[in-house]
């Protein structure tokens, strides 16, 4: 177990021939020591990643296709070289260290098992690995000879049956190890396998299991369970999260999936455009976003966004509705008086009303029925002005309210769940309360 500080981390790339730069956000060309680290001649993929990750903690880094989070976890595993900043994981610079010597595991999306080798020898390969560059290590010349000799007869009787084996000390000790493993992940039975014997979920637990032998101070996943079905994903991700509870290791977790963000990590961050965009607990992302890609990225359906006018005191004023703020909001809205704001409401804060100024008057354009919940997409209508505007808005029901398509219904908003950014910056706008 370790603490990993990621310090100012930068990396960008060369573009390739013919390839066009697009510059997407102005910083700083220079880092704090002088040395340029974001060129206008590079391919800019990560910028100021700047994160502590606790001893123990499960993190998971979550964000679209192509915003760095994998090309980050490789930096930490060593496969790739950074163009800027520091790594320190248990308070040891690594950042040149090869891989083999940073003590930590990485888990692929494609699993990286050896087809040729049994389950056994693939969570076993990278222990053996281990002891003998350890015993080489300390081993005086009369003990490495020994080594050898006994490394050619494992080798030479691995493939025979067990009773006519020459187990070794150390193979001893992998074997130990090896079964240890096995029984954690339930997979005793698959140890003769081979990897084209065994299905998807049965692949990823080898894979698990391969680095949890080596026992290393940090895990490395990089969307472990997308290559899995639905159920097995679920079912997956349950015991990967009593894992590393009962390992205590810490964690460094990839995902594009927002609810395997939700449901396993201690801490979430959220990346976009190489930068990460806010690290808290779940339900600190999901009820205070810092700003609209956080608020809309978590969250499914994601949040509506309504572009509103604010009149001090606490006034907020729209084509369609008009509605009185609690009393929290106003020093916080102060400043904007007269000004457009985006406000921000989430599906399921809005509930069925009747005709009034305050509500919100809607077409029911589609009707999604899960069961336990009822996904409505809809737009905004005017009855006295039907040229005006429109906008889509999703909307989520409890599965006992009846409605049909193209039904005309009027929603609220709940006060108390309003949330306000700033147009310009795209920033959250916090109550006072908060």
């Amino acid at each position: 177990m370790a603490q990993v500080v990621l310090e100012n981390v930068y990396k960008s790339f060369p573009p390739r021939k013919g390839e066009k730069l697009v510059v997407q956000n102005k910083f700083p060309q220079n880092d704090l020591d002088g040395s340029t680290l974001e060129r206008q001649d590079q391919i800019n993929i990560l910028r100021r990643i700047n994160l502590t990750i606790a001893d123990g903690e499960f993190i998971v880094l979550v964000g679209p296709s192509g915003c760095g989070k994998s090309t980050l976890l490789r930096l930490i595993a060593g496969l790739e070289v950074m163009t800027g900043g520091n790594i320190w994981v248990d308070n040891r610079l690594i950042n040149e260290l090869p891989p083999k010597e940073r003590d930590i595991a990485m888990v692929f999306q494609n699993y990286a098992l050896y087809p040729h080798m049994t389950v056994y020898d693939n969570i076993a390969f990278g222990l053996r690995r281990r002891f003998s560059s350890q015993k080489t290590l300390k081993e005086d010349s009369k003990e490495d000879q020994t080594t050898w000799r006994e490394n050619i007869l494992v080798g030479l009787t691995r493939q025979l049956p067990p009773a006519l084996r020459y187990i070794s000390a150390k193979e001893q000790a992998v074997d130990r190890r090896v079964k240890d493993v096995a029984q954690l992940l339930q997979i005793e039975s698959l140890l003769s396998r081979k990897p084209k014997q065994l299905s998807g979920g049965q692949r990823q637990r080898v894979a698990l299991g391969r680095a949890i032998a080596r026992n290393p101070q940090v895990f490395l996943m990089d969307e472990p369970l997308s290559n899995l079905d639905a159920k097995l994903r679920a079912e997956t991700r349950s015991q990967i999260v009593k894992l590393q509870r009962q390992l205590g290791t810490t964690t460094i977790y990839v995902t594009h999936d927002q609810t395997e963000a939700m449901t396993m990590g201690d801490r979430i961050a959220i990346m976009s455009a190489g930068m990460i965009q806010q690290v808290a607990a779940p339900l600190e992302l999901y009820n205070h976003p810092a700003n609209c890609f956080v608020a809309q990225f978590i969250g499914s359906p994601p949040m509506n966004f309504i572009p509103i006018e604010f009149h001090a005191p606490l006034l907020v004023n729209h084509t369609h509705f008009r509605f009185t703020l609690p009393e929290v909001w106003a020093s916080a809205l102060q400043q904007y008086d007269g000004q457009t704001l985006i406000l921000g409401i989430r599906p399921e804060h809005f509930s069925l009303s009747v005709p009034a100024t305050k509500n919100l008057p809607v077409q029911i354009e589609l009707v999604e029925n899960l069961g336990n919940d009822i996904f409505l997409s809809v737009k905004t209508s005017n009855l006295d002005a039907p040229d005006a505007k429109t906008q889509s808005l999703q909307v989520r029901i409890p599965p006992d309210k009846i409605v049909r398509l193209g039904e005309q219904i009027w929603l609220s908003l709940i006060p108390e769940k309003l949330h306000f950014f700033d147009p310009e910056t795209q920033l959250a706008i916090f109550p006072q309360s908060y």
